[in-house]
């Protein structure tokens, strides 16, 4: 069960010269449909699966207010959380724990020749999730929007 709340991500000095032109860029690279233009503001649907019509869609707004440098400060919000499902990620640490159990387990059971290949593959399962883990998930389609909006923003000012 997944509660529908709204999200928001904010990011500082983001160069504002040319955003609507990469924010349109970014839409339709998501497989995303323009909804509403206002001013320093877009409304667009982004699809939850990529590749996926069938998956639904989060309502998205992108707010900037540029001060006198020309940097701004980029507001991403949605209408719902866009995270990963959070019980696979309890299953996948739940794996990983057991994995590591047997792994450490295994030496104290010498003559069980088959919890030695169970042990290996907890062990490869355990460090599979540890590995995963340390990959940033909170903000999902979200965050990813906005960093690259802010790292095309900071590459078309550094002139590449």
């Amino acid at each position: 069960m997944t509660e529908d709340r709204a999200f928001e991500l904010t990011e500082d000095r983001v160069p504002a010269e040319g955003i609507e032109e990469t924010i349109h860029e970014l839409v339709e690279l998501y497989g995303g449909e323009m909804k509403d233009e206002g001013a320093q503001q877009r409304t667009f649907i982004l699809p939850l699966r990529r590749a996926m019509s069938s998956g639904g869609g989060v309502e998205c707004t992108v707010s900037w207010q540029p001060d006198d440098s020309g940097a701004a400060s980029v507001t991403f919000t949605s209408n719902r959380d866009v995270d990963a499902p959070r019980l696979q990620r309890i299953l996948l640490l739940a794996a990983g724990v057991v994995g590591a159990v047997m792994f450490m387990l295994w030496p104290f059971y010498p003559g069980e020749r088959a919890f030695g290949t169970f042990a290996w593959i907890g062990g490869v399962i355990a460090i599979a999730v540890y590995l995963m883990t340390l990959r940033r998930t909170s903000g999902g389609i979200a965050a990813d929007f906005l960093q690259r909006l802010a790292s095309r923003q900071r590459d078309l000012a550094a002139g590449e």
